[in-house]
């Protein structure tokens, strides 16, 4: 790829957006359970205005002036409070594509290097899910709190979660039971308490989404054979793709990264995977100290949740 070292920094640049250029986040994150549902679910929003912290508003209690009454009665006119705002920040996410001058040279002409450039950029593409699929699971302690802010703490009963402590506020904390032992349909640690539980006695803030491993998936499949139901992607959803189980409204799928063990019951209504902007390409730059040109690809964006009590999660499942 001969001549000038301007015009084909510029030409790397260019193909590398025309890469992104249809749907930005789908072509990066597509094929990830977590995202796919979340995006079946129009639970993700692009473009997030504001800075780099973001609140989500909370209703925490009632408002305690409903009375019934009569005649001249007084009206119960006291200030209500009841209401508070999780704090989360917007992650960074961050992946380089480098070209060096020895690729170049042999991998001279346009067609070749552009070749290339798709070859890194599809390895590039998949390791950043990878990656981020990885955090979608965890804690977000990672990294000194760099990270997502996953399912791990998103959909615990414990910890401080959107700068709100769950130990001095209960209804913040998520649904939790730990099973020791084979997945199950009744009991008190079985699939329909925690369901039920989630759903706080209001069908229509039922669990919608059941995501674990493929061993359990695998057992829940085995325990039902008899009953099975089978989901498949619409045409208005081609993206969520998976044939997926049933479990009353809720569509059971599993992700290779999920904890060992554990059962996420989740509801669309109250998640959200916020990103600020779609994904953004940084021109392809030569350094100083180096024979090799290297672009970016950036993202910024966090898990959020306004009411962990309609989450949950069975844990210590012994499924194999």
């Amino acid at each position: 790829m001969a001549g000038n070292p301007n015009y084909d920094t510029a030409l790397l640049t260019m193909t590398l957006e025309k890469f992104l250029s249809k749907s930005p986040a789908d072509t990066l994150f597509e094929d990830l359970a977590l995202y796919d549902w979340l995006n079946s679910k129009k639970a993700i929003k692009r473009r997030v205005d504001g800075g780099i912290k973001m609140l989500e508003p909370l209703m925490y209690g009632a408002n305690s002036t409903f009375m019934s009454y009569s005649g001249y009665d007084l009206l119960d006119v006291s200030p209500q409070e009841g209401f508070t705002n999780a704090e989360f920040t917007l992650k960074m996410y961050n992946i380089s594509v480098s070209i060096s001058g020895q690729e170049e040279l042999l991998n001279s002409g346009e067609a070749q290097m552009l070749d290339l450039l798709e070859a890194k950029w599809d390895q590039a593409r998949m390791s950043f899910r990878d990656g981020l699929n990885q955090d979608f699971f965890l804690d977000g302690s990672g990294n000194n709190s760099k990270e997502v802010t996953g399912l791990a703490l998103m959909i615990d009963s414990t910890g401080t979660y959107g700068n709100i402590v769950r130990s001095s506020n209960s209804w913040w904390a998520a649904q939790e039971t730990a099973v020791a032992g084979p997945l199950t349909i009744d009991g008190s640690s079985g699939m329909r308490r925690i369901y039920n539980d989630c759903s706080l006695g209001k069908g229509t803030m039922a669990p919608d989404g059941i995501l674990t491993t493929q061993a359990v998936f695998e057992g829940y499949e085995g325990l039902m054979a008899p009953y099975l139901r089978y989901t498949t992607g619409s045409e208005a959803n081609a993206s969520f793709e998976h044939d997926n189980l049933k479990y009353r409204k809720a569509t059971m799928f599993w992700d290779h990264d999920c904890q060992s063990g554990v059962m996420y019951f989740l509801q669309s209504k109250v998640m959200k995977l916020r990103m600020r902007r779609d994904m953004q390409v940084v021109p392809f730059v030569v350094p100083h100290n180096q024979d090799a040109k290297i672009g970016h690809v950036r993202s910024m964006l966090e898990l959020t949740c306004n009411n962990c009590r309609h989450l949950g999660k069975l844990t210590g499942l012994s499924n194999a």
